[in-house]
Formats: C-alpha cells, sequence, structure tokens
C-alpha cells in the first residue's frame, strides 16, 4: 500500500475534507437513506464547516490522495449515554481506500487525542459494514438510538485502558 499520511485540517486542505466527507456519504448512505437528503448535500457545505471549524478534525492522504477523514469532540454532545465521554463525530474512507487499514489508523490517531476512559460513536441502522468494523475496533452497543429523519442512527461506545 502507498504511504499514508494523517494531517489536521486547517484552511489549506479543508477543501480535502469537504470533498472527502461528500463523495463518502453518496457511496456510503445511498440506499439507506432518502435520495432527497443525498441529493441537497454539497461539498462545498462541508468544507466551509471544516474552515471554520477545523479543530478536532483529521485527514488521511494515501499517496497524496485524501483518502478518509474523521472528526472527533473531547466532550461528547448532551444526548449522548455518556457526557464525559469523547465522541467520535465522523469517520468515512473512500471506498476505493476501504479495508487497506485507513479506517483503523484514523481511529488509533482520534484516540490519540482522547483524555476520556470512554468513546462513544453513532452509526446508522443498516451500515452493516461500518457496524463490523466498529465491533473489530472494540465498539458495543448501547441500546441507546437517535431517530431523526425518519432514520435510525444507533449509539457504540468502546473503553480505552489507561
Amino acid at each position: 500500500m502507498a504511504d499514508i499520511m494523517i494531517v489536521p485540517v486547517n484552511a489549506d486542505n479543508a477543501a480535502d475534507f469537504g470533498s472527502v466527507i461528500y463523495h463518502s456519504w453518496g457511496e456510503t448512505y445511498r440506499g439507506l437513506m432518502p435520495d432527497e437528503i443525498l441529493d441537497g448535500r454539497s461539498a462545498d457545505r462541508w468544507t466551509n464547516r471544516a474552515r471554520q471549524s477545523p479543530d478536532n478534525k483529521l485527514l488521511v492522504y494515501v499517496g497524496g490522495e485524501a483518502a478518509g477523514a474523521v472528526g472527533m469532540l473531547p466532550q461528547a454532545r448532551d444526548f449522548c449515554t455518556h457526557k464525559d465521554s469523547f465522541e467520535i463525530v465522523a469517520l468515512y474512507v473512500l471506498k476505493k481506500y476501504q479495508r487497506m487499514g485507513i479506517g483503523s489508523a484514523l481511529i488509533s490517531e482520534a484516540l490519540k487525542r482522547c483524555d476520556s476512559r470512554l468513546v462513544t460513536l453513532f452509526v446508522l441502522k443498516g451500515n452493516d459494514n461500518a457496524i463490523a468494523f466498529y465491533k473489530k475496533m472494540g465498539f458495543e452497543f448501547t441500546g441507546k438510538t437517535l431517530e431523526d429523519n425518519g432514520l435510525t442512527e444507533l449509539e457504540m461506545i468502546r473503553n480505552i485502558p489507561q
């Protein structure tokens, strides 16, 4: 495999972050969520969000090409079961780079920034590839679900050994 380089998001690479998120959503969620939601998105929206708030976002490049991204929060959002946990709010790897260890590398790099013993994330119900990946990475379902726009997200959590 080509060289993997993981870097923080900044103004110069925010467009790569936006592109990865945009294209990953199309690859991952087509058929799992309504087309209207997917067709209403834009790479520019994600790029602008990354430019305005680059903190806690990482990009992975493979052979100089943006291949994946992760976004995290040092403290989980209020609706999470464990509000004192670290939260991974986005983890996307472009389809052509999946099953190459990139998702694992992004999780490992994100966890280096974790000060909590617990890590929370949500995964879309029916996204079986992601669910299998997160289970392999040590995440387990909490039983909590979020319902939004007719979609169900499942909460998963992982203990971090100290």
